[in-house]
């Protein structure tokens, strides 16, 4: 029993010390639900089934924690997607519109594979600020985010994403 107390002190006592500080006030995140508004592909013609294009989409974010804990935000964003048979990468801009008139400015890129026998696409990928307004002014962050789009591109689709903000290392 001695050598499992001894144990477990040596383990948390190596953990404050080599492990980076992170308290439940950096942990920040939510889940976004949007749906694509407006679609124009084109083929690009080198291999079947490869399409290029941008995508127009609407929706809200759901703060589920972090400092905006609770809040609902009104979101836009545009992407650039190239894919072949569905399967490819995107690369997006979006901005969050606080009640308080704040807003945040994120650009985000990532991969989408069509699962489901293409009922449905797998999305995933990072994401960084790329600056703000009112108390948002100089925010900083990144982190990783994953969901999946319901429907067909081409023809709009709902999705939903789950985000959450890599919290910054610090030594301590």
């Amino acid at each position: 029993m001695k050598r499992w107390g001894l144990f477990l002190a040596m383990l948390l006592s190596v953990s404050f010390v080599l492990l980076p500080g992170v308290s439940a006030a950096d942990e920040i995140a939510g889940r976004i639900a949007g749906h694509t508004q407006k679609v124009e592909m084109m083929e690009v013609g080198d291999v079947p089934g490869h399409f290029m294009g941008v995508s127009q989409s609407h929706g809200l974010t759901f703060y589920t924690k972090g400092p905006d804990n609770g809040e609902i935000v009104a979101r836009m964003g545009t992407s650039i997607i190239d894919v072949v048979k569905g399967k490819g990468t995107f690369t997006g801009y979006e901005v969050k519109t606080f009640s308080d008139g704040s807003m945040v400015f994120v650009k985000g890129s990532g991969t989408q594979t069509p699962i489901d026998g293409g009922k449905k696409t797998a999305i995933e990928g990072t994401w960084e600020v790329s600056g703000g307004t009112g108390r948002y002014m100089g925010a900083k962050g990144t982190g990783t985010f994953k969901g999946e789009r319901i429907g067909d591109l081409k023809t709009g689709g709902d999705n939903y994403i789950d985000w959450m903000r890599i919290p910054e290392q610090t030594d301590h």
